[in-house]
């Protein structure tokens, strides 16, 4: 029969091991309840933290500060079924929407809503479900589903694979297209062999910056259109007429902006070097080759130039961007040029180049007849308006003259960013601009952590023995010490 002794069981509460056991106890409820009660709060507080190593889901600065400054109201239109939304792309657009009071986001369905969709539909190809339509007031612009990630293509296993979210790098330019007063018009030069932005695979590029293109035939056309904001002339393979000579120098006397991405030819191209003997440079025929190691990509044709300290250059540098100029020639200053003119390098080579003469040449070591670098493959001159003359030139006449233009195609700009975004800053540059959009993809690879067969094991010991047992030993040790107080 079990006795109930009061006396003892009122004295066993004024024991040190209830004593001990009452603050073991009281402490585990209070962190119990600590924990609880942290894990409430935080779920009410409304802030995240991107701890992605690239910051995959965050805004970058230049996005940030054009929200901050948002002006207009702008509408992003997200095409997605009823309940089948993109959740990267919804919460990516979000946070425009919780920068600026001014972005309002509203999620239509294209299936049920066919209507609204054909109003945006301008080619009338169609706009893919996942896409978006960004607007503010009478201008839009369509961003394709598509468009919002880069691909690379495995040639082994014939498959594609997404790298890396370019939602930004289209939303951003869309809102500052749709919300600006004007658009700044290019013209492309035609009907001498030249490339374009879109034979290049990079016209989407130049106007998401913010660029509208279109063709000039300065043979059909009187001179270059007035509301011209540059011209752009991409390798062309034969030489332009002494009238079409006649109209492109005018306009750069007339405070003109152009821009010229020259390829190597076989043959000069007489009227072309007149323009640039007129501005105080000439191209050299032949083709530049690198000897420093550490400034070329393994071929010494395919050169890794220095970046001179420009407004063109300097955003490139600042973003520890390389860029890689292949088949360049070379641009010499003239002798004599006009006082009002100002030639600043842009992309040079080291004193470990030379420029082969020969073209028929395949060595790729220094030979008899090469002449010795450093050598300068871009410049950019500005040819200062005469306050005297200010109906002749209202404004600063500026020229940008690269002696590659093969660095601009896709194969080169869209895997070495740097290329893409000197032919950008350039075009901003002509324009006076200094605020460029800056903004970078958003690389999703995957980095894994590397082990080898012992040092797996290794790491297997440790964690499935070794801390288990550890615990267990410390645990003991405390429970012997205890039952001995």
């Amino acid at each position: 029969m079990v006795k109930f002794d009061i006396k003892n069981i009122l004295g066993s509460f004024k024991s040190r091991k209830f004593k001990f056991g009452g603050y073991a106890a009281m402490l585990t409820a209070s962190v119990i309840a600590i924990v609880i009660v942290l894990n409430l709060l935080v779920g009410q507080i409304p802030a995240k933290f991107d701890l992605t190593h690239n910051r995959l889901y965050s805004l970058s600065k230049p996005t940030v500060e054009l929200l901050k400054n948002l002006k207009k109201d702008v509408t992003i239109y997200a095409l997605f079924q009823s309940g089948n939304e993109n959740p990267v792309i919804s919460e990516f657009i979000q946070k425009y929407a919780d920068k600026s009071s001014h972005v309002k986001i509203k999620y239509i369905d294209p299936y049920k809503n066919p209507g609204f969709v054909k109003k945006y539909d301008t080619s009338g190809s169609g706009i893919d479900e996942g896409s978006l339509i960004v607007e503010s007031g009478n201008k839009f612009r369509v961003i394709n589903r598509y468009d919002m990630v880069d691909y690379s293509y495995d040639e082994q296993t014939g498959n594609t694979n997404v790298t890396g979210l370019t939602i930004e790098q289209k939303l951003t330019p869309a809102i500052l297209y749709v919300t600006s007063e004007k658009t700044p018009i290019i013209y492309e030069l035609k009907g001498h062999g030249e490339d374009t932005f879109i034979g290049l695979g990079i016209s989407s590029e130049v106007e998401a910056a913010n660029f509208e293109i279109k063709d000039l035939n300065l043979l059909t056309e009187k001179s270059v259109p007035q509301d011209a904001s540059a011209v752009v002339v991409i390798s062309p393979k034969t030489d332009i007429s002494d009238i079409e000579l006649k109209k492109l120098k005018d306009y750069i006397n007339g405070g003109g902006r152009v821009l010229f991405l020259m390829d190597l030819l076989k043959d000069e191209l007489k009227n072309f070097n007149s323009i640039f003997e007129s501005l105080g440079v000439r191209l050299e025929h032949g083709i530049v080759m690198e000897g420093d190691n550490t400034k070329n990509a393994g071929n010494p044709v395919w050169i890794l130039p220095n970046l001179e300290s420009h407004d063109i250059t300097n955003p490139i540098d600042l973003n520890n961007m390389y860029m890689l100029l292949p088949s360049a020639q070379p641009i010499v200053e003239t002798k004599f040029k006009k006082r009002t003119i100002t030639i600043e390098k842009l992309l040079t080579t080291t004193s470990n180049s030379w420029l082969r003469k020969d073209l028929n040449s395949t060595s790729l070591s220094k030979e008899k007849g090469d002449i010795s670098g450093p050598f300068t493959l871009a410049v950019a001159i500005t040819d200062k308006a005469d306050s005297l003359n200010a109906k002749l030139r209202p404004r600063d006449a500026k020229v940008v003259i690269v002696g590659s233009a093969m660095f601009a195609n896709s194969q080169f700009s869209k895997n070495i960013p740097g290329n893409l975004n000197f032919v950008v800053n350039a075009l901003n540059w002509l324009q006076d601009k200094k605020d460029t959009l800056q903004i970078q993809p958003k690389d999703l690879t995957t980095f894994r952590l590397n082990l080898s067969t012992s040092q797996a094991m290794i790491w297997a010991a440790i964690t499935v023995v070794g801390i288990p047992v550890l615990i267990l030993i410390l645990g003991l040790t405390i429970w012997l010490r205890r039952r001995h107080l």
